[in-house]
C-alpha cells in the first residue's frame, strides 16, 4: 500500500503531471513489448480471422461478416497504409492497447475520481499485464472495453453537462461497441435507464433523457443497419455478424462440458471426440462455421433453443457455472506466449501468476468498492452492476470465457483506485475498518479463491 504521505499537499498541476507520466509509461511499454520483445509474435486466437476480413474489404471479396465488423474496420486504415505483415498487426494491435489505456483516465475524470485515484486508476491500465501482454494481438475485447469506457464516461458527463454533443459521443462510442461485440446493445438502454435515474431530481428530466434516446436511435441505426442490410442483401438475414447462432450451438447442446462450454470454439473439429464431432459435422459442411448458409444457421439456432427447452436444469447449470467463470483469472497471453515460444510451465506459470494477480486486485478492489463503499466517486452501485450485467448477459446464454471480463475492467480499474486512495490516505483508519470486518471479508476472500481454483482447474490443469 502507498504510504498516506504520497497524496499529501500536492497541487492539481503536480497530479496532472504524474497522470501524464503514467500514461507515457504506459505507451511506451506497450510499444517496447510490441516492436522490441516480441517483434514477431503473430496473431492467436481470432487474431488471423480480424485480418483475414481486412484483406477481403481491401481486395472486394468480403461476403459477410463472419466476427463483428468493429475490430476489422478500426484496423482497416492501419493495414491499408503499411500493408499486410506482422508490423502491421502489431502497429494495429498496439492502438487498440494504447486506446484501452486512454480510456480509463477518461472513466476515471468522467467519474469525479479525485486527483490520486485518477493517476491510480491510469498506473494500474498502464501496467495491466493481460492488456500489456497482448499488446501485438488484434482482439475485439480491448476495443470493446475501450468503446464502452469513453461510451458511459461521454454519458456521465452528459447527465452532468446537458450536452447534445456529448450524448452523440455517448452514441457513437456504443456503436463502436455493438459493431465491435453486438451483445453490448444492452449498453444503450441501459444508459437511458441510467440518465432517467440519475437526472430523477431534474425539472427537465423528460426532455433530456429525450435527448439521449435521440442520440442513440440515430447513431446506432446510422451505425448498424448499413451492416445489417449487407448482409440481407446476400441472403445471410438482419444480422451484425453470422457467427451468433454457432456461438448459442456451441454453449447449448449434449457435448458441451458444463463448465467450460467455449470447448468447441477453442478446437478443430477432428479434435474433438467422434460423437461431439459428429453432431457438429451434421449443422454444415466443411471445417467451420463460417460458411454456414442462413438455413445452417437457423437450424443451429433451433438445435440450441430446443435443447435449452428440454433441458432447463442443466441449461441454468451451466448458466452458473459461466458466471463464476466470467470472474475467472486472466491467463490467455501467458499461454499464447508459451504456445508460440514454447516456455516451460515454470516459466507460464510466473507469467500467469502475474497476468491473474493484478485482476485479483483490481477484482477485489471493485468487491470492496461495491460491497462496502470503500472510497469516493468511481460512480454508484447502480453503474457498476449495469455495466457488469450488460457485458456478462450474452455469455451466460451462449459460448463463455473468463477473458470476456476485459470491458468491465476499466471500471473495476477506477474502483479499485478509489478503494486504494482512501485506504492509503488514512492508515490508522483503514486497519481498524479491516479489523472491524475482518469476518466477512476472510469469507470474501475464500469465495474469490474457490472460484479461481475452480477456474484454474477447468482450464489449465483440464485443459
Amino acid at each position: 500500500m502507498i504510504g498516506g504521505s504520497f497524496f499529501y499537499g500536492r497541487s492539481r498541476e503536480v497530479w496532472t503531471r504524474r497522470i501524464w507520466l503514467a500514461l507515457i509509461v504506459g505507451i511506451v511499454l506497450r510499444l517496447v513489448v510490441a516492436f522490441v520483445m516480441l517483434p514477431d509474435m503473430p496473431q492467436m486466437g481470432d487474431g488471423p480471422a480480424y485480418v483475414r476480413q481486412v484483406q477481403q474489404v481491401l481486395s472486394g471479396t468480403l461476403d459477410r461478416w463472419y466476427f463483428p465488423p468493429g475490430t476489422a474496420l478500426v484496423c482497416l486504415p492501419v493495414i491499408s497504409s503499411l500493408g499486410s505483415g506482422t508490423f502491421a498487426e502489431h502497429v494495429a494491435g498496439s492502438l487498440i492497447s494504447i486506446a484501452f489505456l486512454l480510456s480509463v483516465t477518461w472513466l476515471a475524470r468522467s467519474m469525479r475520481l479525485s486527483d490520486p485515484a485518477v493517476f491510480m486508476a491510469t498506473a494500474l491500465a498502464a501496467i495491466y499485464p493481460h492488456a500489456v501482454l497482448s499488446t501485438v494481438q488484434i482482439s475485439s475485447l480491448p476495443l470493446a472495453a475501450m468503446a464502452v469506457s469513453m461510451s458511459v464516461g461521454s454519458a456521465l458527463r452528459a447527465l452532468r453537462t446537458p450536452s447534445v454533443l456529448l450524448w452523440g459521443a455517448a452514441a457513437f462510442f456504443c456503436g463502436v461497441a455493438v459493431l465491435t461485440r453486438p451483445g453490448t446493445l444492452l449498453l444503450a438502454p441501459f444508459m437511458i435507464a441510467l440518465a432517467w435515474v440519475e437526472l430523477r431530481d431534474n425539472p427537465q428530466r423528460i426532455r433530456l433523457v429525450a435527448v439521449a434516446v435521440a442520440a442513440l436511435s440515430v447513431v446506432l441505426s446510422a451505425m448498424t443497419l448499413p451492416v445489417m442490410s449487407f448482409h440481407s442483401e446476400r441472403g445471410h438475414g438482419w444480422t451484425l455478424s453470422t457467427n451468433s447462432e454457432w456461438n448459442l450451438l456451441l454453449a447449448n447442446n449434449r457435448y458441451t462440458p458444463d463448465y467450460k462450454t467455449g470447448h468447441f470454439g477453442q478446437r478443430a473439429l477432428t479434435d474433438l471426440d467422434p460423437e461431439a464431432e459428429s453432431f457438429i459435422r451434421g449443422f454444415f459442411e466443411g471445417e467451420t462455421a463460417e460458411p454456414a448458409s442462413l438455413t445452417e444457421r437457423t437450424a443451429m439456432l433451433d438445435s440450441a433453443r430446443t435443447y435449452m427447452n428440454e433441458h432447463p436444469i442443466r441449461t441454468l447449470y451451466r448458466a452458473t457455472n459461466r458466471i463464476r467463470g466470467f470472474f475467472g483469472c486472466d491467463y490467455t497471453a501467458a499461454r499464447e506466449l508459451q504456445l508460440v515460444f514454447g516456455y516451460s510451465d515454470v516459466v507460464f506459470g510466473i507469467v500467469m501468476l502475474i497476468e491473474a494477480g493484478v485482476f485479483l486486485l483490481v477484482l477485489f478492489g471493485w468487491l470492496l468498492y461495491i460491497m462496502y463503499r470503500v472510497g469516493t466517486g468511481a460512480g454508484s452501485r447502480l453503474l457498476h452492476l449495469g455495466v457488469l450485467g450488460v457485458i456478462m448477459a450474452p455469455h451466460v446464454v451462449a459460448f463463455a470465457l473468463a477473458k470476456y471480463h476485459l470491458p468491465v475492467v476499466p471500471f473495476m480499474i477506477c474502483a479499485t483506485a478509489a478503494a486504494l486512495v482512501t485506504l492509503a490516505e488514512k492508515p490508522s483508519g483503514a486497519k481498524m475498518w479491516l479489523i472491524e470486518r475482518r469476518i466477512s471479508l476472510i469469507i470474501l476472500v475464500v469465495v474469490v479463491a474457490a472460484v479461481q481454483l475452480e477456474h484454474l482447474m477447468h482450464l489449465i490443469i483440464l485443459r
